[in-house]
């Protein structure tokens, strides 16, 4: 074990605390609405913590830091979108307004008032389908960070990710998304904590002309210059961009994780607000995770063991390798609350998109009824349990290809672009119809999918594939749209 005492205390103190004050606010969950949307109550200050602490994880550490361990300083471009997307939507208001003000609770839900339950229906398999395939490899990602800091054992990590995913299971089941948000709170400041002292740690072991240098002289100019060699064929230049805003923007737009909080706000104000002061934390987010896979690029070209390292091993090397006794208990529980934080929103995304949208819509078709509030809340719980048996499966044997960064951009991309069109044109162009829904949902979907299937031959390819799915999307939407209007003109859309 690389744990001392001290260290081994305060992390079983941390997991018995955040387990205890998620169960007991059972008492405040009287129904659907309180589960899913925490009754709609959530001010700015908890939903910018609750937003922050949902998608950040040690899985969001590890991809990023392998992005800046094999790109160098050029990869820290990928922190742009993020803030380009969140200052658009939270100073706009752009779709998301009127999504908060049709008091929906899943992304789907929209499609069922906008266009037909069936549309609802088929966006909802995808969206479970792509999120739970991104949410499939965390187990398994962060398995292999917990047993390089901890020095557990392997055989002993199964063990070790059950029981944590178990811990975050039952509070969630009893408390849904009231839990997520009160126990965001000490997430946050452990989160925070771990995120500064990690950063002083390692550039004061490694320094910047180190770091420097290992870029220069072992990568290049590709190391440096995001847009070598040229703007438009750079790794990280116009294309990435172009495709990274789009995605970003979409992701704030529909990915139910974070959708979620807007739908758990106050009010549409408190939802943008959330969003325009997100930008500077999500800044962060990406910089210093990326900037640590940096330096550890640098520590370990010193030690000259950098070309023998996986990128998703460097980060909890240099953890490992650097951070004293006490402190390292400290960080280690920031990494707890990380991923303790996005397991719970994510478990709870996705079982209400399976449970309300897939499961629900087919009920509410073939009985004509929608279930009751006390089995909404029943049958969400179950999926929950169904929903974390099979990601721990799914990442026991799932092996993934190229940049981790890239496989959960495409996972989420079978869906996301179909979204962000569907979404803004239904609310922006009132001849948008059911038709145009389903192409555009459908052509969307291919290009991810193509290069899920295909990695390898894909990759080189993986920015032109990202926003060619936005193109397409549009082009599924403006051909569906023509087609039914001029065919049909006068038919209303079915609604639920």
């Amino acid at each position: 074990m690389n744990f001392n005492f001290l260290d081994l205390t305060i992390i079983v103190v941390y997991v018995a605390f955040i387990f205890f004050a998620g169960s007991i606010v059972k008492k405040y969950v009287k129904g659907i609405d309180d589960y899913l949307v925490a009754g709609r109550s959530m001010g700015f200050s908890l939903g910018l913590i609750s937003l922050m602490c949902t998608e950040i994880g040690m899985i969001t550490y590890v991809y990023f830091a392998e992005l800046g361990f094999k790109a160098g300083l050029a990869s820290l471009m990928v922190a742009i979108p993020f803030v380009v997307a969140f200052l658009f939507l939270g100073k706009t208001g752009f779709v998301i307004k009127k999504m908060m003000e049709m008091k929906i609770m899943t992304v789907p839900e929209y499609f069922s008032k906008r266009y037909s339950k069936g549309v609802r229906f088929y966006l909802g398999i995808l969206m479970a389908v792509g999120g739970i395939l991104n949410f499939g490899v965390f187990p398994g990602v962060e398995a292999k960070f917990i047993n390089i800091v901890t020095g557990i054992p392997e055989e002993y990590l199964l063990y070790t990710m059950v029981g944590l995913l178990t811990i975050v299971l039952l509070y969630t089941l009893v408390g849904g998304m009231v839990s997520v948000i009160v126990t965001n709170y000490v997430q946050y400041v452990l989160l925070s904590f771990g995120m500064v002292i990690i950063t002083i740690i390692g550039f004061y072991a490694v320094g910047w002309d180190a770091i420097v240098e290992a870029v220069t002289v072992q990568m290049g100019d590709k190391g440096i210059d995001p847009f070598s060699p040229s703007f438009f064929k750079g790794d990280f230049g116009f294309g990435f961009l172009v495709w990274q805003i789009l995605m970003q923007i979409s992701l704030l737009i529909g990915w139910q994780a974070v959708s979620a909080r807007l739908f758990a706000s106050k009010d549409s104000k408190t939802g943008q607000r959330i969003y325009t002061w997100s930008s500077l934390m999500f800044f962060a987010r990406a910089i210093l995770p990326v900037f640590w896979g940096i330096m550890a690029f640098a520590f370990y070209t010193k030690l000259g063991t950098a070309s023998e390292m996986n990128g998703l091993d460097a980060l909890p090397n240099l953890i490992k390798d650097l951070v004293p006794h006490g402190l390292l208990g400290l960080i280690f529980a920031g990494l707890l609350a990380a991923s303790m934080s996005t397991y719970a929103s994510y478990l709870l995304s996705w079982s209400a998109i399976v449970s309300q949208d897939i499961i629900g819509t087919a009920i509410k078709s073939l009985t004509g009824k929608d279930l009751s509030s006390k089995n909404q809340l029943q049958l969400s719980r179950i999926v929950m349990a169904v929903v974390m048996i099979f990601i721990i499966w799914w990442s026991l044997f799932h092996k993934v290809e190229g940049y981790l960064y890239f496989y959960l951009n495409m996972t989420a991309m079978l869906f996301i672009p179909g979204t962000l069109i569907c979404i803004s044109l239904g609310v922006y162009w009132e001849k948008a119809r059911t038709l145009g829904a389903y192409l555009a949902i459908t052509f969307g979907a291919i290009p991810p999918l193509l290069y899920l299937i295909f990695p390898e031959e894909s990759a080189k390819y993986a920015s032109e594939m990202g926003y060619g799915g936005f193109i397409v999307a549009l082009l599924g939407m403006l051909i569906g749209s023509v087609i039914q209007n001029v065919y049909n003109p006068k038919k209303v859309e079915e609604a639920v």
